[in-house]
């Protein structure tokens, strides 16, 4: 049974866009994967910006840095 987790800013994808998404995901699973369509599951987390880090900065951080490197 694959299961298949992506990882999100939450609010970046509309409602329509996560299950097109989890679709293509599971059609290419099957495909290339030779797995069975209704054992395929496909998670999406919707992580609030300020969860995720990266280079030590928070992304409401590290957006307000870049933005201040842009001036």
């Amino acid at each position: 049974m694959p299961l298949i987790e992506m990882y999100f800013g939450k609010g970046a994808l509309t409602d329509e866009q996560k299950a097109e998404l989890s679709r293509k995901v599971t059609d290419l699973v099957v495909k290339e994967a030779k797995q069975p369509q209704h054992y395929t599951w496909v998670i999406i987390h919707e992580v609030p910006a300020e969860n995720w880090m990266v280079d030590r900065l928070t992304l409401p951080e590290l957006k307000a840095k870049l933005q201040a490197e842009k001036k």
